[in-house]
C-alpha cells in the first residue's frame, strides 16, 4: 500500500472514532459560547452602572471622612497672603464635592459615550483632598 493510502485510511478510523465525542463536544461549545454571547451582552448594556458604583461609594467614603475630619468652618479659594477668600460652613464643604461627583455620574448613566464623564468623575475625586489639605496646611 501507498504511505498516504495508510494515513488516510487512519485518518478516516480516527474520524469514525471520535465523531460521538465531537458532535457532543461541539454542542456543549456551542450552548456555552451563547451563554457567554448573552452574559456579555447584559454586562455591556450595564457597563456604565458598573463604572458609576465604585466612584458613588468612593465619593461617599470621603464625604464621611471629611465630614470627621474638617474644622466647623472651611476656608475654600487660598489667597496668597495665606489668607482664605470665603469660609463655608463644614456641611456644604462636604456636600459641594458629592454633588458634582453625583454630577459626572449622571452623566455617565444618561450618556452613549459614558468614558468622557467617568473619567471625569474620577478627578472630581479629588476635591476632598483638596479641601482638606487646604485647610490641614495652609500656605
Amino acid at each position: 500500500m501507498n504511505f498516504f493510502a495508510i494515513i488516510e485510511e487512519k485518518w478516516n478510523l480516527i474520524c469514525v472514532k471520535t465523531k460521538p465525542f465531537r458532535t457532543t463536544t461541539g454542542k456543549v461549545l456551542r450552548k456555552i459560547a451563547s451563554f457567554l454571547q448573552i452574559t456579555w451582552s447584559y454586562l455591556y448594556r450595564l457597563r456604565t452602572v458598573f463604572m458609576a458604583v465604585p466612584v458613588s461609594i468612593a465619593a461617599i467614603v470621603l464625604a464621611l471622612q471629611n465630614m470627621a475630619r474638617l474644622p466647623d468652618s472651611v476656608g475654600i479659594w487660598l489667597l496668597s497672603n495665606g489668607e482664605f477668600y470665603m469660609l463655608v460652613p463644614k456641611e456644604l464643604a462636604v456636600i459641594a464635592p458629592v454633588a458634582v461627583t453625583a454630577f459626572c455620574i449622571l452623566l455617565v448613566l444618561l450618556s452613549k459615550k459614558a468614558l468622557y464623564p467617568w473619567l471625569i468623575s474620577i478627578f472630581t475625586l479629588i476635591l476632598p483632598f483638596w479641601i482638606y489639605y487646604t485647610n490641614l496646611f495652609p500656605v
